[in-house]
């Protein structure tokens, strides 16, 4: 999926009144459409969506989704687009292919820049059923992420996943996560558990309740 958007250029020392979350997916398609939803959230808020830029300067996303190649791919954003004071750059990652330590030491680097990690385990859709439900119902086994999409599709029942239906709902899913999150402050989330929920916070403190209320109501 492209954006039309040449590359991350943008004029620091201009004064402006947003504030910037640019965040980094691992490349899936559903993950890109459902945080671009949130550009509409409010006139404070601006969300940049970091992929690759190709040879026409368009910004896309990638199907490279190692934790080492969204690292890169937000150092080089960096780069390019440079951060204003307050500026936040989000890393959102999965454990189901990667590990608890290769996530672990990516935090750490994430936190050596100041950048925020959002992490779901096992992926991204455990953050999504939190939408439907404040649990998640496995039938007392551990569900791998093919299962876990299985179980969105199911519960998302009728018409499926619809990211500007799911966006509207996230911050009642903020609020499920967050009960659900039993180790808040680890690195790395538990089966079941997403960190997502600290991004639409973030977004949150930037956004009036009218604001919320007009989102969630469209």
């Amino acid at each position: 999926m492209g954006r039309k958007k040449r590359g991350y250029q943008r004029t620091i020392g201009k004064l402006r009144d947003y504030h910037l979350f640019a965040v980094a997916c691992e490349g899936s398609v559903r993950e890109w459409e459902y945080f671009k939803m949130f550009e509409s959230l409010s006139s404070r808020i601006s969300v940049d969506l970091i992929g690759d830029i190709d040879e026409d300067g368009l910004v896309s996303s990638t199907t490279n989704s190692s934790p080492d190649h969204v690292l890169k791919r937000a150092e080089a954003y960096c780069n390019e687009a440079g951060l204003g004071e307050g500026d936040e750059v989000w890393l959102v990652l999965d454990v189901d292919r990667w590990g608890s330590q290769k996530l672990s030491d990516l935090c750490s680097e994430a936190a050596n820049r100041k950048w925020h990690t959002a992490i779901s385990n096992p992926c991204f859709e455990v953050w999504l059923c939190y939408h439907i439900s404040a649990t998640i119902e496995d039938g007392g086994k551990e569900l791998s992420s093919a299962e876990m999409k299985q179980l969105l599709a199911t519960i998302a029942s009728p018409g499926g996943y619809n990211c500007q239906i799911f966006a509207r709902l996230a911050f009642s899913a903020a609020d499920h996560a967050r009960t659900a999150d039993k180790h808040q402050g680890f690195r790395i989330p538990e089966y079941k558990e997403t960190q997502v929920y600290h991004l639409i916070d973030a977004m949150k403190a930037y956004t009036s309740v009218e604001e919320i209320e007009r989102f969630v109501g469209k």
